[in-house]
């Protein structure tokens, strides 16, 4: 994983500045030659439905969630790094993250017209407009910068289309824990990737934990993210999901890579 601060090219602007974990959002794949049918037991998949269809219900939501990754080096030792990324969603079209951690201290708004990202660090932030709804900006930012924010699965309108999307196999795997509460314990074959997830066992069917592997990259890297706060009733303060420019803050354009001036809007 390439790390840098303000100097930034083009349409890279937004993934270096955002700094995530190589295809963090693990919804997209293809399905392998060969691959001729779907194999996914029925209740894993009643369950990541059920999960889903709670998600999708809610108007607004909140979470907190520790993330871990593997950075593996050419020639030296698998080292795991961890960050803590705090998410806000208003659907249909605002939401704002931060994170901070071994890697990286960096804030993200979306406001219904414009994402930004903001390297705490450097100060220094790129700006987008972009599509009206989460759906369609989650698309957008993922199409044109090549940019794939970490869980952003949960955050669209169906997220169960959109996880289920290119899996070919998937099993349940029993009752497990993760972040301190007993889970239903799901595992999913996708193309390039494995998953697994921990979705809550009580009343409300939440997901607790996530791991993915990327089977297809040298070393078999993995992320994870445990989901240790939730709040699905949150009253946000006003200007959550404004962005504001930190005094002396750099713009990063990010078509040119160009500074376009301190300050910003």
């Amino acid at each position: 994983m390439t790390r840098t601060s303000r100097v930034v090219l083009g349409a890279g602007v937004f993934a270096i500045l955002l700094a995530i974990a190589p295809a963090a959002g693990w919804c997209q794949s293809v399905s392998p030659a060969g691959a001729s049918s779907r194999a996914v037991e029925p209740r894993a998949d009643a369950i990541l439905k059920a999960m889903s269809e709670r998600l999708a219900g809610l108007e607004r939501f909140a979470f907190e969630a520790e993330e871990t990754f593997d950075e593996i080096p050419d020639g030296e030792p698998r080292v795991q790094l961890s960050n803590l990324r705090r998410v806000a969603v208003e659907r249909p079209g605002r939401l704002a993250a931060d994170a901070e951690g071994d890697t990286l201290q960096r804030a993200a708004w979306y406001d219904g017209k414009t994402a930004t990202i903001l390297d705490k660090a450097a100060n220094a932030y790129a700006q987008a407009d972009v599509a009206p709804t989460i759906d369609a900006a989650l698309d957008d930012l993922a199409e044109r910068f090549g940019v794939v924010p970490p869980l952003a699965d949960l955050a669209y309108a169906d997220p169960y289309a959109v996880l289920t999307e290119g899996v070919l196999y998937g099993r349940y795997l029993g009752l497990h824990r993760a972040a301190g509460s007993l889970c239903h314990h799901l595992a999913f074959v996708q193309d390039t990737i494995e998953w697994q997830i921990w979705i809550d066992a009580g009343e409300v069917p939440l997901p607790r934990k996530i791991v993915i592997t990327y089977v297809r990259e040298p070393g078999e890297p993995q992320y994870s993210a445990t989901i240790h706060k939730w709040n699905l009733a949150p009253t946000f303060p006003e200007g959550l999901f404004t962005f504001q420019a930190p005094p002396g803050a750099e713009r990063v354009d990010v078509g040119t890579g160009s500074n376009a001036g301190g300050g910003g809007r």
